[in-house]
């Protein structure tokens, strides 16, 4: 891989900007295709990759039945579908639920993973129907992020495991600064989708911690990952999985890591 394809978006770039909600479903329709090889999304995959060697183990805990938000092309929907439990995978880009069927068409998969075209700020579900809910690095392009935590809150059983991951708004917002970017954009690029700007908000644990208290959350752990900012080396072909284990050890640098991920139980008391 070539270093104009790693680091595309450091030179001036002419970008289409793609605004809201629509935006994020035009955006993720147009990438679907390209997604998960893209040459383009190097640094989204780095970021994948970290934030999976947290939630890998997390999931083991998850049961069925299980809401995947912001399911994408199935990243975590298939890892819990092979533990033989029964997931519902939702997204509001049919062209990326699309590529998600064409991964399980002609395997046992299929019969665990329902696919929903649906939009996370309305889920269609009645009360208290999933035992478990996941949704990672998906929030960050929410409208209404308590109404969607709400509606959360509504799906979800008594202890329900509830695991969601989110861009640190600091390190976005210094990402977006550098790269004289919009405050509320990100920018992508694949093979098949010239640069364009989407919709993007950053929250750290600590932005959203007060919504999901009010809707009866109870956060068990906080974890961060992908600590670049600290030391830029670590970027040279290697990945600090120990070195965010080791980061993860002290509260006072999770303000540092590009990516917070909370692990949290559903409890019956909601606040008013």
């Amino acid at each position: 891989m070539i270093k104009n394809e790693k680091f595309w978006f450091f030179k001036k770039v002419k970008y289409k900007i793609l605004n809201g909600k629509k935006g994020v479903k035009e955006a993720y329709d147009l990438m679907a295709k390209s997604y998960d090889h893209s040459k383009y999304l190097y640094w989204t995959r780095k970021m994948e990759k970290g934030e999976e060697n947290i939630i890998n183990e997390w999931i083991k805990n998850i049961s069925e039945i299980c809401l995947d938000v912001g399911c994408g092309t199935g990243r975590y929907s298939i890892k819990i579908a092979k533990k033989e439990c029964e997931i519902l995978a939702l997204d509001i880009s049919l062209e990326m639920l699309k590529k998600l069927k064409e991964k399980i068409n002609g395997s046992k998969l299929k019969n665990n993973i329902n696919l929903i075209l649906a939009d996370a700020e309305n889920l269609p579900f009645k009360e208290k129907v999933f035992n478990s809910l996941i949704c990672t690095l998906t929030i960050n392009h929410f409208e209404n992020l308590e109404k969607a935590i709400e509606d959360f809150s509504r799906v979800l059983k008594k202890s329900s495991i509830c695991i969601i991951s989110t861009f640190n708004s600091y390190t976005l917002k210094d990402f977006q600064k550098r790269h004289k970017l919009p405050e509320n954009k990100v920018p992508f690029k694949t093979e098949d989708t010239p640069p364009i700007l989407v919709y993007e908000i950053g929250y750290s644990a600590k932005d959203i911690k007060e919504i999901l208290l009010k809707y009866g959350f109870k956060i068990k752990y906080i974890k961060g990952c992908c600590y670049w900012h600290i030391f830029p080396f670590v970027l040279i072909g290697f990945y600090p999985i120990l070195l965010d284990k080791l980061f993860n050890l002290f509260k006072r640098l999770l303000k540092y890591a590009e990516i917070h991920i909370l692990l949290m139980k559903k409890s019956d008391v909601v606040q008013n």
